[in-house]
């Protein structure tokens, strides 16, 4: 399983050079990289045989309406068309994500990925902590 998750981290750090994006990246553990994008902070993993693309949103769910936030999210959910997806996590933290198996993953795929996942976090968390958080 080790060298499994040491050729995945090798495969992923490959990628993002390959696709322009090592630069931006700050490697913050084995196989783990985080991204500025605009307002979001975007965190790129590979473990196993997948990699993960995931932007932490909120540490909590709203005080109040949380059964109106939960409604959104799974409509910003539709909205997306299975690109990306929120999830709350077991802590209650809230996040956007999307992943896929890390075996023939292109350059052009992972940036994508990226892409995606900082860009609807970016244009969300602005628009959600202003309707649930403020």
């Amino acid at each position: 399983m080790r060298a499994m998750s040491e050729a995945s981290s090798e495969k992923l750090k490959s990628t993002l050079k390959a696709c322009g994006l090592l630069d931006a990246a700050a490697e913050v553990g084995d196989g783990m990289y985080r991204m500025a994008w605009g307002s979001a902070t975007v965190v790129c993993v590979a473990r196993g045989t997948a990699v993960v693309a995931m932007a932490p949103m909120f540490e909590a769910l709203p005080k109040n309406d949380v059964g109106k936030f939960c409604q959104r999210i799974l409509e910003l959910n539709a909205e997306m068309g299975g690109t990306a997806a929120f999830a709350i996590h077991t802590d209650g933290s809230v996040v956007l994500q999307s992943g896929r198996g890390i075996a023939g993953l292109d350059p052009d795929e992972l940036k994508l990925l990226l892409n995606t996942v900082g860009k609807f976090a970016d244009d969300y968390d602005d628009i959600l902590d202003k309707d649930f958080y403020q």
